[in-house]
């Protein structure tokens, strides 16, 4: 939702402070300002006279459509009068009827439920989301534990985590981690950072996941060691061969594609001819890998789901940019997929406006990833995407001043993709790019003239 900026008063030492204010948090519009309101983050002001950092008090509104849930919550600090607040947070639900479709504005809409507490406000928000009140107080219990961690002494490190080793589990590195996002000071981010760091690695659970961490090199290393050899045939007797669950599923997570019906007939075959402990032990690795694709699938499927609502927010958004912008820390390669088969389907429709709106987000998407890139791996790309050889080297020898180390890495990295994905010709044209570039950068260099800036 727009933020409106506004000159408050510093918390702290009463200075003016301009500060971009959010008051309506309407999920349909903005999926992003939940994630803000319920980590801490919405509101946070610094003030350059005094140097604090904080979330302002202000009123709220807190609008979910999908739930039919609407919350009203006035900070009582704030000691405004009760018409004052009917008057300010009636203008915000205003805000929120009108935006909606005429079918869509439901009785719920005349009934806002008011919170008197911001804790009970978050709180109201997770128990719509399904979570319960022992899971609320596991977080909580979770926070705490965080905070002491963060007290403790460094000499003491060892002691607290021998202490509290079943508590510091995958949960609770999950939510410290989301707590330092909040955290607006750099330097107190950084040091709790380390803190969580160093704690990992002592801990059980980082000490499984270093072991998942081995296994998967391990994996990845057989994987590259096959090469072009690595057939369906070839992935299965590395599995057999294994020395424990963990490298199997270390596979089967590098080659997801290939555990498919020929892979599990192959599989099947293979056990009907073999008796006894072989019998028994390939029966097992059978059950193991559809368990685990199953699991595989049915989080694919929704995150794919999440991917797919995270779209239709952002095209149904009356600000394409304001709602991007938001969205930009949930778009992944998942999202980006979607986003394509959209575009296909669209056009497949002859949906004109539907096409026009995809297209539009399509051009933005790859606008924002061209100017978050360095000046070299933008060049790098440009020269990919050109499939006149010609012309891609005529483009690497005006922009010489451009090559950098990245850019000549990216062709590099790119000519031996495609050789590995068997498209010998075109790795044979990046790789000539790749030389030309790197004569560049050299005779730059030997003439001494700087070089490009990486950033």
């Amino acid at each position: 939702m727009p933020r409106a900026l506004t000159q408050v008063r510093c918390p702290n030492c009463k200075a003016p402070v301009q500060a971009a204010l959010e008051q309506l948090i309407d999920v349909g519009e903005d999926p992003s300002a939940k994630a803000r309101l319920l980590s801490g983050s919405l509101n946070m002001v610094r003030c350059p006279a005094c140097g604090f950092e904080g979330a302002l008090s202000a009123p709220l509104v807190y609008h979910d459509a999908s739930k039919e849930l609407l919350l009203t919550y006035c900070p009582v600090e704030l000691g405004l009068k009760k018409d004052d607040q009917e008057r300010m947070l009636g203008q915000l639900i205003n805000q929120v009827a009108n935006r909606l479709p005429p079918e869509k504005r439901k009785a719920y809409l005349l009934q806002p439920q008011a919170i008197l507490t911001q804790q009970g406000l978050l709180e109201r928000i997770l128990a719509a989301d399904g979570v319960t009140k022992e899971q609320l107080e596991g977080q909580r219990a979770r926070l705490r534990l965080f905070e002491d961690l963060l007290r403790t002494p460094e000499s003491e490190l060892n002691k607290f985590v021998e202490a509290h080793d079943p508590e510091l589990n995958p949960e609770f590195f999950q939510l410290a981690s989301l707590s330092l996002q909040a955290t607006a000071e750099p330097r107190a981010r950084e040091a709790a950072m380390t803190r969580l760091e160093q704690t990992l690695d002592l801990t059980s659970y980082g000490k499984v996941l270093t072991q998942q961490e081995a296994e998967i090199t391990a994996a990845a290393e057989s994987l590259r060691q096959a090469g072009k050899d690595l057939t369906r045939e070839r992935l299965l007797e590395l599995m057999i061969q294994a020395p424990g669950p963990e490298r199997v599923l270390a596979l089967a997570g590098l080659a997801r594609p290939a555990l498919d019906y020929s892979f599990f007939q192959l599989l099947s075959d293979r056990i009907d001819t073999v008796q006894g402990d072989e019998k028994t032990k390939l029966g097992l690795l059978r059950q193991q890998l559809l368990d685990f694709t199953q699991q595989m699938d049915k989080l694919h499927e929704a995150r794919a789901a999440q991917s797919a609502s995270l779209l239709r927010s952002i095209l149904q958004a009356p600000d394409l940019d304001r709602a991007l912008d938001s969205a930009l820390p949930y778009i992944d390669d998942l999202f980006l997929g979607i986003l394509e088969a959209n575009l296909r389907a669209a056009r497949e429709r002859n949906d004109a406006t539907m096409l026009q709106r995809l297209e539009a987000l399509d051009r933005k998407l790859r606008e924002t990833v061209e100017r978050a890139m360095p000046a070299g791996l933008r060049l790098a790309q440009k020269v990919l995407d050109v499939d006149d050889e010609a012309q891609a080297q005529s483009m690497l020898e005006a922009e010489a001043s451009a090559i950098d180390d990245q850019l000549v890495s990216a062709l590099l990295g790119a000519a031996q993709k495609l050789d590995e994905a068997g498209q010998t010709e075109d790795g044979q044209r990046v790789r000539r790019l790749y030389k030309t570039a790197l004569r560049l950068s050299m005779q730059a260099k030997s003439k001494g003239t700087p070089p490009a800036s990486a950033g």
